[in-house]
């Protein structure tokens, strides 16, 4: 379980640290994932492909810390498009892999995050979120792929949002705002502008950890 596991992020973290915290909490809720991490001993840095974002993560039995940059202690670097990470097939570039071959397999599977269930991140969602000021009082999600909708709130509702179920999981589960996915066309909504600016805010809540959602 993720509660097994210490994360520690720099005093004062950037965002890409916060998110990637969030996302690996999130992760590290599945049991295989949480076992592969234990596998785990020494630290790798992940650098943007299409800007200066960079950050180090240290791993030592349950314990993970996270801070900005790239260390002179990585046995590997990970070069990549956040962005793309997730997308099947995607490749990064990896340096030092041939002096360490086994770490970069094993953070190779770190980083091929398992995939949850829409319907279970879209519940922790609302559980986190609902109470929030100006929060619909009724959401409406859809998965196109699935051709299944989930109601949450009593009543009509207010907002409906639809999906790939993937792109659902990702926005739902702290690794996407929903105003960019909604500009990029993988999410679509039908509501208020005032309740996608709320609900914009409530998915950055997420992807920056202010909800307890491990």
């Amino acid at each position: 379980m993720t509660s097994d596991f210490v994360f520690e992020l720099e005093d004062d973290p950037v965002p890409i640290v916060i998110t990637f915290g969030t996302i690996l909490k999130h992760s590290l809720s599945n049991p295989g994932h949480a076992a592969i991490a234990r596998s785990i001993t020494g630290c790798f840095s992940l650098a943007s492909t299409t800007d200066p974002q960079s950050l180090t993560i240290t791993i030592h039995g349950n314990h993970i810390h996270i801070r900005h940059g790239i260390s002179d202690s990585a046995k590997i670097i990970v070069r990549l498009d956040f962005l793309k990470m997730s997308e099947p097939g995607y490749k990064p570039s990896v340096e030092g892999h041939w002096r360490h071959p086994l770490f970069a397999y094993k953070i190779g599977q770190l980083l091929n995050f398992p995939t949850s269930s829409w319907a279970d991140d879209a519940k922790r969602f609302w559980d986190s979120a609902h109470s929030l000021a100006g929060m619909p009082k009724t959401i409406k999600f859809t998965s196109t792929d699935e051709n299944r909708d989930l109601l949450f709130g009593e009543g009509d509702p207010e907002i409906e949002i639809s999906g790939e179920s993937k792109n659902l999981s990702h926005l739902l589960s702290g690794s996407t705002v929903l105003i960019g996915e909604v500009l990029a066309g993988r999410i679509r909504i039908h509501g208020s502008l005032h309740h996608l600016t709320i609900l914009s805010e409530a998915t950055l809540k997420m992807m920056l950890g202010e909800f307890d959602h491990g």
